[in-house]
């Protein structure tokens, strides 16, 4: 181990702000890992070794790597959040539930990497119920636009927010999931906005006030 490593190694017993630099270069290095070669690229060894620490090290921070993993997938939660955020909460309440469903389908798009992780690949193991309650704030965001639209009277009271959210996140996600996994490989993105635009004319049907 080179001399910067074995400072390295040592910050991985340093508290506070040592600890949460050595914590963010070991988090940087396995999202290399990741975005070049998947999740079974990341190891504990190769990490040690593109930080310059020993493998003992990451067990510090992290308690393996799935839980490497869950870190990455709530970096992709947070720049989802972002997408999801950025549409005017001032629209329309269908309106505003399209875009947000567009927005989720760009992030997926232009985030390939993070949407595998977070929806497409998973451990076999069942996950934590902490770490499915964390990744699911995302969701939430969704289900406050919708109780939004059914407290101004635009959206049809006498369904559940958690159960009408759901149904949108399903129909989205099944669009977006088929687009970013290659199995709609013959549609264009204006295809792509195609289908999503008859999913949200069912969507806007079902939910308008009768």
């Amino acid at each position: 181990m080179d001399h910067l490593g074995a400072i390295l190694d040592r910050l991985a017993h340093a508290p506070q702000a040592d600890a949460a630099r050595l914590r963010r270069l070991i988090l940087d290095a396995a999202r290399r890992l990741y975005f070049a070669h998947g999740a079974d690229g990341v190891s504990a060894r190769k990490i040690a070794s593109a930080v310059g620490v020993s493998p003992t090290a990451i067990y510090l921070h992290f308690r393996g790597i799935d839980d490497l993993l869950h870190a990455l997938r709530m970096e992709g939660h947070g720049k989802l959040a972002e997408y999801l955020r950025s549409v005017d909460p001032k629209l329309p309440a269908l309106a505003r539930l399209a875009a947000m469903g567009r927005a989720y389908h760009r992030f997926g798009l232009e985030n390939r990497h993070y949407y595998e992780l977070m929806f497409l690949i998973r451990s076999a193991d069942a996950p934590r119920r902490e770490a499915v309650q964390q990744e699911l704030f995302t969701l939430m965001l969704l289900r406050d636009a919708v109780a939004a639209g059914i407290a101004a009277g635009e959206i049809r009271d006498d369904l559940d927010p958690l159960i009408v959210t759901s149904a949108l996140w399903a129909k989205v996600h099944g669009v977006t999931s088929l687009a970013v996994s290659g199995l709609m490989t013959q549609a264009t993105i204006e295809e792509q906005e195609t289908v999503l635009a008859a999913v949200f004319d069912a969507i806007t049907a079902w939910l308008t006030p009768r």
